[in-house]
């Protein structure tokens, strides 16, 4: 692992230090299946992850599992590609390499991989990424690029967030939903300003598609609506009735609808007006709504649409201090 330390700025703008740790064409997996790809002692910012795999192996460097530990807590764990809402089990290698996008969060520009993860992800004692081979013993070549900054302020929007922010991204379990159960997407009991979500989703009917996502304050058990439909809050329309589209806030890679089952991987950003919370919070999705809300009352029973289990699964990103 090779290590390049270049000065970002001069004068007497004090913007830090930059530095990067790159492994080129390097099988750097022990017997444990795991690679160490970037640590780091002392305060920073991850600013940049750049990740590609074996051509022959392509699906092998996609599947493994990152972990990021930040002063010696996780902060981010998930396959390669659900952390870019690329979900493999759903896409067979001809059509995962059809899609191509660029965000705020995350980009694929190579066809059979090349993902790079644009998490600003700050520390203040200690950073490790770790790479966890889904076949231990498999040695696959990887290529990577870690690029971080010796500070670790975060500034969004205009905004500096306090220091002692974490940012948090973890993979959740996939999970059987019945009709009319919701599925928490996240949890916190700090402040915190949610700047994106990546939601997977296999349902047994389209009566998932109708599904609001939710804001609950856990201290009052207050409620709010974050969309009025689970496409919606993608921005799409009508079951995503114009097709797969890759934009640079939102998204949905996969979508297979068939027999009046659904599968769906979608991505939704903030990059200029994220979801800002000064209380515990826990987001949520259910499976299936009525078709209205009444009086702006908590949907309940009367599911639109036939009733269905769907399996749910996300990676919400967040700041929390």
């Amino acid at each position: 692992m090779a290590t390049i330390a270049l000065w970002s700025c001069s004068g007497n703008t004090d913007c830090g230090r930059t530095f990067t740790n790159v492994n080129k064409c390097m099988a750097p997996f022990g017997e444990d299946g795991k690679a160490v790809i970037f640590s780091a002692e002392g305060e920073g910012r991850i600013d940049n992850i750049y990740l590609c795999g074996d051509f022959d192996n392509w699906h092998h460097p996609g599947q493994c599992l990152m972990n990021i530990y930040c002063d010696g807590v996780l902060c981010v764990s998930g396959k390669i590609y659900e952390l870019a809402c690329l979900n493999m089990d759903y896409v067979d290698e001809k059509e995962y390499e059809k899609v191509f996008l660029e965000t705020p969060l995350f980009s694929k520009f190579g066809a059979h991989n090349s993902i790079s993860l644009d998490f600003k992800i700050p520390y203040y004692k200690s950073c490790k990424v770790e790479l966890v081979q889904p076949e231990p013993g498999v040695r696959d070549q990887i290529w990577t690029t870690v690029r971080a900054n010796t500070k670790p302020d975060i500034v969004w929007n205009g905004e500096k967030l306090p220091k002692g922010t974490l940012f948090k991204g973890i993979r959740t379990a996939d999970r059987k939903v019945s009709s009319g159960d919701q599925y928490t997407l996240m949890e916190t009991d700090r402040k915190s300003m949610v700047v994106g979500l990546n939601l997977f989703l296999n349902s047994e009917t389209e009566c998932s598609m109708e599904a609001c996502i939710r804001a609950f304050n856990t201290l009052t058990e207050d409620m709010e609506y974050l969309s009025s439909g689970l496409e919606d809050f993608f921005l799409g329309t009508y079951y995503f009735d114009s097709g797969q589209f890759l934009g640079y806030k939102c998204g949905q890679t996969w979508l297979k609808r068939e027999q009046g089952t659904v599968q769906l991987s979608a991505y939704r950003q903030f990059p200029d007006n994220p979801l800002c919370f000064n209380h515990p919070v826990k987001i949520t999705v259910r499976n299936g709504e009525q078709n209205a809300i009444d009086s702006g009352s908590e949907m309940t029973d009367n599911i639109y649409l036939e009733r269905g289990n769907a399996v749910m699964g996300a990676i919400c990103y967040y700041y929390e201090w």
